[in-house]
């Protein structure tokens, strides 16, 4: 090590035991750490690395601890951060903060946290924040730890509570009864058969909407399975009756797809329609929110455009929310706001199982379409490993010979250290390689929205033949002409999410193939795994599998369906868990139905606050 004694600058070398080497730099070094150094034959530093002026690797300002000195490492939380923030800033802010953890609202009354044998919000926290040397760190990273569990048991019960509110508000909300007419005779018209599953659904939404208060229901069918042709049912029924129907979806090509099916099928209806998206030119747009705002009967099919401040649909009878997991919490609550007596119908593609659906949708009326519709052909799922892809190939080629398109799925937008399961290293490759002279083409989440809906298009015309996409292909549209799916990397999913990612194939008249690849870094148990999909078509049936085998966290977070957004319970382990937490919170309202008590005021100020973002999301931009 050298050193400068005016400006303090200490510099030197590390080495590991495979002779690479590494700068250490210091500026105004601390007087005592060339002595601590050279008494030291083991030192461990954490920093950034870069490169100095001399493109010599280096880390400046190392955190430094020497194990023949200094006391044993305690284990150090890290924390997500932009490169200008480092993590010993953030360490502090989070010291200063954890002085306070005794006053962070808990909504679990001490009853039942002592019951379940948890610790409080405040331990918990401040455990998770400053573990302790024995900690076990796999069950740390794993989020199985008692401190985990007790902050998505807190959450879980305050969600609890919030569905069991709005499921007795529900009961009391006035509505609009509606009489089936102009919608029976769309069922006649239609130039297919209605599956069983589908007739079934129509009946329970016809039941809803003909009483005089709010339908609030969920339909769950797989991709394909019909559910835009029962939402059409209900958005005929709704301007049938003189009033407005918005159908809302995450997309723009979704949007229009909609909208044509609706044109498609209901050429007879002389009922007015429109497309609200950011594409839709000016004078369209100033004509559309022209009608709208006057009452006149109708429909409009668009995407978040529908929720602006200008947008005004005084007579709005119906809401339509297609993959309404894609949308926030407040995005559903601002479109229900534009009809504050509308009945509400949210679609989802998301397989639940039916004892989870029992305690996440227990403020809605659930349909399930279980059923394909009938003449489409079946989906063969295959499972290989890597050596296996020439054939894969192979057979996109003949696929796209006869008119066919394929998608071909990896894990990574980029990837510096597993360029095979990288979609932009992929599709340079494939284009140059096995797929040479086929239009491939390149979607994935940086993508802007205008760039991916481009992309769709094109793969949707034809202009594409080949599309290579990370999952944000989940929610797309149809493309009858698509057979093939490769998923690289398969064991890295859950199981529900390659049934959706399986159903985007397979959707006109002929056979699809869907090829699950396992990398070499897969085990036997993976193997096992991805078999149900082999085994099974079903969506409830592979989501209970994957409920089995991964646990509920994976159905919280951005694809749960209540009205709070979770950010903890995808720790929660099992389902027994969560169905207690929901018992407790029924037992608990019955006991103390407006949460007035001093042993509620953890709750009520949990639930305060959630209101209170939801408010301030309502009435922001």
């Amino acid at each position: 090590m050298r050193g400068s004694r005016w400006r303090r600058l200490l510099s030197g070398w590390l080495q590991d035991g495979q002779g690479r080497r590494i700068r250490v730099v210091w500026f105004n070094a601390p007087p005592n750490l060339r002595q601590r150094f050279a008494a030291a034959s083991e030192a461990i530093v954490q920093g950034k690395i870069s490169r100095g002026a001399d493109g010599q690797l280096e880390i400046v300002h190392p955190e430094v601890h020497l194990p023949n000195q200094d006391p044993p490492l305690a284990l150090q939380p890290v924390y997500r951060a932009g490169e200008r923030i480092g993590q010993r800033l953030i360490r502090a802010a989070v010291e200063r903060a954890l002085s306070c953890a005794d006053q962070l609202p808990h909504a679990l009354p001490e009853e039942f946290r002592a019951q379940l044998q948890l610790p409080s919000v405040a331990d918990a926290v401040r455990y998770l924040h400053r573990p302790p040397p024995e900690a076990d760190l796999e069950a740390l990273r794993a989020g199985s730890t008692p401190a985990h569990q007790a902050l998505a048991a807190d959450e879980m019960f305050a969600f609890e509570l919030a569905l069991e509110i709005d499921r007795e508000a529900s009961r009391t909300r006035t509505g609009i009864a509606f009489t089936a007419g102009a919608a029976d005779r769309f069922m006649r018209t239609l130039p297919f058969d209605l599956t069983t599953a589908q007739r079934r659904a129509i009946e329970e939404i016809r039941e809803d909407m003909a009483q005089p208060r709010q339908m609030n229901r969920l339909l769950i069918g797989e991709v394909g399975s019909g559910k835009t042709v029962v939402a059409l049912w209900a958005v005929i029924n709704t301007v049938d009756n003189g009033c407005q129907a918005a159908v809302m979806t995450p997309t723009e090509l979704l949007a229009e797809q909609h909208y044509a099916t609706f044109e498609r099928l209901c050429p007879g209806f002389k009922f007015r329609s429109a497309l609200l998206t950011a594409g839709v030119a000016p004078s369209a747009r100033r004509q559309t929110l022209q009608w709208l705002a006057g009452g006149e009967p109708g429909v409009v099919f668009g995407t978040q455009a529908l929720i602006q401040r200008s947008v005004e649909m005084p007579r709005l009878g119906l809401a339509v929310i297609d993959e309404q997991h894609r949308f926030g919490v407040f995005e559903r609550a601002r479109l229900r706001a534009l009809g504050p007596q509308c009945d509400m119908l949210l679609l989802t593609a998301t397989p639940i199982p039916r004892s989870l659906a029992r305690v996440l949708l227990s403020n809605l009326d659930v349909t399930v379409l279980d059923q394909r519709p009938a003449g489409r052909p079946p989906v063969t799922t295959h499972l290989l490993g890597e050596a296996g892809l020439g054939g894969v190939w192979d057979r996109i080629g003949r696929e796209v010979a006869r008119g066919n398109r394929a998608y071909c799925i990896l894990p990574f937008i980029e990837s510096d250290d597993q360029q095979e399961l990288s979609v932009i290293a992929a599709a340079t490759e494939l284009q140059k390689g096995p797929l040479a002279g086929l239009r491939v083409g390149l979607m994935h989440g940086r993508l802007s929205g205008e760039e991916k809906d481009s992309v769709m298009r094109a793969f949707r015309d034809g202009k594409l033949q080949v599309l290579v996409s990370t999952t944000v292909i989940e929610v797309g549209i149809d493309v009858p002409e698509a057979t093939v799916m490769v998923i690289i990397g398969a064991q890295r999913y859950g199981l529900a999410q390659l049934h959706q990612l399986r159903g985007r194939i397979g959707r006109g008249d002929q056979p699809g193939h869907c090829f699950l690849v396992i990398s070499g870094e897969a085990g036997a148990q993976a193997r096992e795994r991805l078999k149900v999909l082999v085994e099974k078509t079903s969506g409830s049936e592979i989501a209970q599998a994957d409920l089995e085998l991964r646990g509920p966290g994976d159905l919280f977070g951005a694809r749960q369906a209540g009205p709070l957004p979770l950010r903890f319970a995808h720790w929660m382990r099992n389902v027994d868990t969560i169905l207690k937490l929901r018992d407790l919170a029924r037992q608990w309202l019955r006991s103390d139905p407006e949460l007035e008590t001093a042993a509620s005021a953890g709750a009520r100020a949990v639930l305060e606050r959630v209101v209170a973002n939801a408010e301030g999301a309502l009435t922001a931009g």
